[in-house]
């Protein structure tokens, strides 16, 4: 409605005159041939020709103003759109930035070269290295939802599938979400494989402490002469709760020189789509589709 209302008034300013010239000559042609006046008197076709000279004149100096505004909105709206952009640029940037693939290696190295003292692991050391790793799988969510929320990379409109022109965004997005959600992923597995391995060695040296205490007591009790305070049947279950952290190991190293290689290949293309998907939306700034993410945006 909003839309149609500037038409219709356009409509009617230019359509008026000549709705008035219409009558006037009819009015100047009874006049002349059968001498019936029907204009207002004193008022003849030079007096109405010079009216209608200057309101078609005022007419073309106010379509020229309303030209003039409405491509300086356009100017204005497109210069937003790209300052939303280039704040866009900033946010995918530090999202991918933080992407940090070497925290996992980071974070291993670390555990493994706390000092085991006669009781195990100093479990203030242990917690300062499970409260990293807690940290950085949380900024990894962090950093998801930040691209969800701030930026367009997870947003394509509903136009974009039918487009007559379509641009590079249909083939980048998708490939640059793939790329992002797969890094970010195994980023955070492998942090949690690390806190299990952590966690079962930490338990593995608890279990043996307790099963060369339950050792000593029980010499103590054969130097005296008395039975075993500890059965057998009780080391023996407390070493089968003793869990093979081989295979986790070999698991997380693995995994480590994967994550490594992101550095020379997934972190660099992800890098290129995002620089793509910047172009491609300062080319289509002006398009009708991103005109629609801009209103969306601010909430219109």
């Amino acid at each position: 409605m909003n839309n149609k209302f500037p038409k219709i008034w356009i409509l009617i300013v230019i359509v008026v005159p000549f709705i008035l010239m219409f009558f006037l000559h009819i009015g100047i042609a009874l006049g002349e041939y059968f001498g019936i006046n029907i204009n207002v008197p004193n008022v003849d076709a030079s007096v109405w020709f010079v009216f209608s000279g200057n309101y078609f004149g005022s007419i073309v100096t106010l379509a020229g103003v309303m030209i003039t505004l409405k491509d300086g909105r356009k100017i204005y709206q497109h210069g937003k759109v790209l300052e939303e952009i280039d704040k866009e640029k900033e946010k995918l940037g530090k999202a991918i930035c933080e992407l940090n693939v070497l925290v996992p290696n980071t974070v291993f190295q670390w555990f493994n070269s706390l000092p085991i003292k006669e009781k195990g692991y100093d479990s203030i050391e242990v917690a300062s290295v499970r409260r990293s790793i807690m940290e950085e799988m949380g900024k990894i969510n962090k950093l998801k939802l930040e691209v969800m929320f701030f930026t367009d990379a997870y947003y394509m409109t509903a136009g974009c599938s039918v487009c007559k022109n379509p641009c590079k965004i249909q083939n980048i997005l998708p490939e640059f979400q793939r790329i992002y959600e797969m890094i970010g992923q195994r980023i955070f597995d492998v942090l949690k494989e690390i806190d299990c391995y952590i966690n079962d060695i930490r338990n593995n040296n608890l279990r043996n402490t307790l099963i060369d205490a339950y050792k000593i007591e029980n010499e103590k009790c054969q130097k005296l002469g008395q039975p075993p305070q500890y059965s057998e049947e009780m080391i023996k279950e407390c070493e089968n709760e003793i869990v093979d952290v081989k295979f986790r190991q070999d698991k997380i190293c693995a995994a480590l020189n994967e994550i490594n290689g992101y550095n020379q290949n997934e972190i660099p293309q992800l890098c290129n789509l995002a620089r793509g998907y910047i172009i491609e939306r300062k080319k289509n700034a002006y398009k009708e589709c991103f005109s629609e993410k801009w209103n969306r945006k601010r909430g219109k």
